[in-house]
């Protein structure tokens, strides 16, 4: 498991350490029931209404990313700058990583407003949709 060390730096319960160390480790951008069936194996006592909780105040405090797609809040631990391709087919999320749309973004959109963060969505079918 490759962990992003970044993304584990303030104070932190045990319960959050461990959502943040699966959201860090995994590029399939779980939803909160996935995070949980995942950290109950660690932490058995842990509720689903923790596990909401905690991604909430992480989103919030701008630890990981809250993606709403599809209805759905998915989450993500990486931070960096990407954009999110989606098949619509089967509702894969995969990252793409072209640094020069959000940079383009951050930079040329501004018109009197300060951009913090880009999330841009591609919507289209993934390879394995394809075949």
């Amino acid at each position: 498991m490759v962990i992003n060390k970044n993304c584990l730096k303030e104070r932190q319960t045990i319960q959050k350490t461990k959502i943040l160390e699966y959201l860090c480790s995994v590029t399939s951008h779980p939803n909160a029931e996935t995070i949980y069936n995942h950290v109950k194996k660690v932490i058995p006592s842990i509720t689903l209404a923790t596990v909401y909780r905690n991604l909430n105040l992480l989103a919030k405090n701008k630890k990981i990313l809250k993606l709403e797609i599809n209805n759905e809040f998915r989450f993500d631990g990486d931070l960096s700058h990407h954009q999110h391709c989606i098949c619509k087919k089967c509702g894969r999320i995969s990252d793409g990583f072209n640094k020069k749309i959000n940079e383009y973004a951050l930079k040329n959109l501004n018109n009197n407003f300060k951009i913090d963060q880009v999330q841009i969505y591609y919507y289209g079918t993934c390879k394995n949709c394809k075949k």
